[in-house]
């Protein structure tokens, strides 16, 4: 039975940085975690019940989410590289990385400027360049993206029922919350004036979005990478139906990689639902086997 968390930080490129860290067996080697974009490291929660202590899990809290939320910045995908590459340097590397939506982009840059700490990759719905149509605004683009969900990042619940009732609602969720999900889904809230607000930056959240869309080196990542990585596509997108963030003929574009299906899960529930997170333990069981 997976052990609950400690709280801990490391040093990142220019100040410390708020991680869960799970301990596995005796020995087990160290796996560390990226979340997405409006995510937190509880979201590898559902993962390491898994992994039945088969690894050591380190997720890191990216700069502007939950216990690094206060990060003054600067913010953007090269930022959060360098942190990366800071706390491997600390925990010792080659290390596997797991990683989810924006954090995919995240650990492609850091494997491209320290290939030597990172043995291999698991990205889950994450990576490829997304498509963006040509003349159009790209702060639109983030808006109509992201726009729900930043728009939740700054609304303020009066308590943790209204919160967790939200999510309930989430297409992408109804249906499917446990009482563990629930458990973590709340550790995503502080304590603000009025009642309670989602522990994440939304400047962060905008100019990180922002980078995935428009930045050259960001989005060529995936395609310029000769190892092979391990991707997870989720069947299902953002608002839990079809079309999925990486459709068949974008996945089709990368045929270097190793692509996974997860045909019943959604771009959340491929990480934080019970057979999405079931099929991640077992792509990063594989990755440990084949990284001794």
């Amino acid at each position: 039975m997976a052990r609950r968390p400690e709280f801990t930080s490391f040093g990142g490129a220019d100040g410390p940085l708020g991680a869960l860290r799970w301990e596995g067996i005796t020995g087990a080697p160290t796996v560390v975690a990226l979340h997405g974009i409006t995510g937190n490291a509880w979201d590898f929660d559902p993962l390491v019940h898994r992994l039945g202590g088969a690894a050591h899990l380190v997720a890191l809290d990216l700069r502007g989410r939950g216990r690094s939320y206060d990060h003054p910045g600067p913010f953007g995908v090269r930022e959060h590289a360098a942190d990366l590459i800071a706390v491997i340097g600390q925990i010792g590397g080659p290390v596997v990385v797991v990683a989810h939506s924006m954090g995919c982009y995240v650990a492609l840059l850091a494997a491209r400027r320290a290939p030597e700490l990172i043995a291999e990759l698991i990205l889950v719905d994450g990576g490829p360049a997304l498509p963006v149509p040509d003349g159009v605004d790209l702060d639109d683009v983030v808006e109509n993206t992201l726009g729900p969900a930043i728009k939740r990042l700054k609304h303020v619940w009066p308590d943790r029922v209204s919160y967790n009732t939200m999510w309930a609602q989430h297409p992408a969720f109804r249906g499917r919350l446990s009482i563990d999900l629930e458990r973590n889904l709340l550790a995503d809230l502080i304590e603000v004036d009025g009642g309670f607000r989602a522990a994440v930056n939304p400047a962060a959240v905008r100019i990180d979005g922002r980078e995935l869309l428009a930045d050259r080196e960001v989005r060529s990542l995936l395609a310029e990478r000769h190892e092979p990585a391990v991707i997870v596509r989720a069947a299902h997108g953002l608002d839990g139906a079809p079309p999925p963030l990486i459709s068949r003929s974008l996945a089709e574009r990368y045929p270097q990689h190793r692509w996974v299906e997860a045909p019943d899960d959604n771009h959340y529930t491929v990480l934080l639902g019970s057979t999405g997170a079931e099929l991640v333990a077992g792509l990063v069981r594989e990755a440990l086997t084949a990284t001794r």
